[in-house]
């Protein structure tokens, strides 16, 4: 009578490992550390990533260099978690090169439809407002998060069209003023 041939191994062990196999330590954590929403120790994130700590922290201090995260200093010492800039900045790039110039336009018509039809269900022009006449156990709380949500992807998607037309190497009279002027004579010390 033939072997059974079915894997009795553990798949949450099996995974692990072959993530440890196909990828570097810095890769894990930086995949860790996307992941990582509210502040961890370098030791919290090492052990979720599969790395030693020292490892770990040379890693997160370079992704904090570059951006990737944020950092908050405690009598204990450094921790870290995903940078919201770099986040929103990922979400941005994913749609204007997965969505054309047409197509973004459509969606942030849509949200525009939606977010205008809270306003006119609720009378308020932004999900705070509603939340301030809203009490603990009133209805409504979780249309207030949608709402935010309805509101974050148009600032997104907004963020994705006018990629379309930002080309940093066009040269040429700018007109800016403030803090991104050309010259400092657009620049008030008033």
């Amino acid at each position: 009578m033939p072997s059974d041939p079915r894997w009795t191994g553990d798949l949450n062990d099996a995974v692990v490992e072959e993530w440890v196999t196909e990828t570097t330590p810095f890769e894990r954590v930086r995949e860790v550390l996307v992941a990582t929403t509210s502040f961890q120790y370098a030791g919290e994130i090492a052990e979720r990533a599969q790395v030693s700590e020292p490892s770990a922290r040379k890693h997160l201090t370079t992704l904090a260099e570059s951006g990737l995260a944020s950092t908050e200093t405690t009598g204990q010492g450094t921790r870290f978690k995903r940078s919201a800039e770099s986040m929103a900045m990922q979400r941005i790039k994913e749609l204007h090169t997965t969505l054309s110039r047409a197509e973004l336009v459509d969606g942030i018509q849509d949200l525009k439809t939606q977010i205008q039809s809270y306003q006119d269900d609720y009378g308020v022009t932004d999900p705070d407002d509603l939340a301030l006449e809203l009490g603990p156990d009133d209805d409504g709380w979780d249309e207030i998060s949608r709402w935010r949500a309805l509101e974050e992807n148009l600032d997104v998607a907004q963020a994705a069209l006018a990629l379309y037309d930002f080309d940093p190497d066009v040269t040429g009279e700018h007109t800016g003023s403030g803090a991104f002027a050309d010259s400092s004579d657009d620049i008030s010390a008033d």
